[in-house]
């Protein structure tokens, strides 16, 4: 039975609720997030999207154009390979090794990062000063330039690549955290929860994380992007995933040899990194903007 109430309170949402309310006003970002989630329910349900297994092959179905070609056959949607293999499968599954090797190794370069750079933000002195020239001079290197250097001494590998891209993305967690943590440090409300006993751990759990969850959230979407395309980009150089595991830049670069024959073997995966890639960068901005706008407020 509802409850009565003689006086009728105002609602008041939740800043996570304002924060939503923001991003919905913008089309651009909504549909990015549909897109986003489009792939992101490949990459989870994957064997049951797939019609075909992603690595058999039939000689017998060689090249075949995708189904809107006249020549093409709607058993193979986006037509097959130069060893018959069906596109679509590949490209499904090369959805949940490119996207989910880049979402694992997101969040271990973000935990990574904010442990790291919490500690930093909180140093003070020489330590300080040394740790802030060292990401200084990290941070002016392209991250898929130290991917490639990493890979190249711990050699290639779907794995490898894992590790030297979340070697590449954590200065970058740690370069956002510390100075956000340097600038909580001098307000207010820190020196009221130091007045009041609290160490540096209840400091950091208590009172900046919380307030650090939302740039953490859009810094992992740009992270993100950057992952995709440099996961990409070592398939594509088989320098990360080796054959035959379906990987979106390995099948871009699978492609390449018969680009003049069948160009979509090339044009389709090229076509699902470019709406990965542009579908979290849309995402990230859409936050970015809600957040903006609800803390402008």
């Amino acid at each position: 039975m509802p409850q009565f109430s003689l006086y009728e309170e105002e609602f008041q949402p939740s800043p996570w609720q304002q924060t939503w309310r923001e991003f919905r006003t913008s089309h651009a970002a909504f549909i990015g997030l549909f897109i986003l989630g489009l792939f992101v329910c490949f990459a989870l349900f994957a064997p049951l999207v797939a019609p075909y297994d992603p690595i058999a092959q039939n000689i017998d179905a060689l090249m075949i154009p995708p189904s809107w070609n006249m020549n093409g056959t709607i058993s193979h949607l986006f037509g097959t390979d130069s060893l018959g293999r069906d596109l679509f499968s590949r490209i499904v599954y090369g959805c949940r090794v490119t996207l989910g090797s880049s979402l694992l190794l997101v969040l271990v370069a973000l935990m990574t990062g904010v442990t790291i750079g919490t500690i930093a933000g909180m140093l003070r002195g020489v330590r300080s000063s040394i740790v802030n020239h060292l990401l200084d001079a990290l941070m002016a290197i392209p991250t898929l330039l130290i991917a490639i250097i990493i890979v190249a001494i711990l050699g290639t590998g779907l794995v490898n690549s894992m590790w030297a891209i979340t070697l590449a993305l954590t200065p970058q967690f740690i370069h956002h955290t510390r100075s956000f943590v340097r600038n909580e440090m001098k307000k207010e409300y820190i020196l009221a929860s130091k007045l009041d006993g609290a160490n540096h751990w209840q400091l950091f759990f208590h009172s900046i994380l919380p307030n650090m969850i939302e740039m953490l959230v859009v810094q992992g979407t740009l992270a993100l992007s950057i992952a995709v395309i440099d996961i990409s980009a070592l398939g594509f150089l088989n320098l990360g995933a080796q054959p035959p595991l379906p990987e979106l830049g390995a099948i871009l670069a699978d492609g390449l040899d018969v680009a003049y024959l069948a160009p979509w073997n090339v044009a389709l995966p090229g076509l699902a990194i470019f709406l990965i890639v542009l579908s979290i960068n849309v995402v990230g901005d859409g936050l970015r903007s809600a957040l903006r706008k609800r803390l402008s407020r």
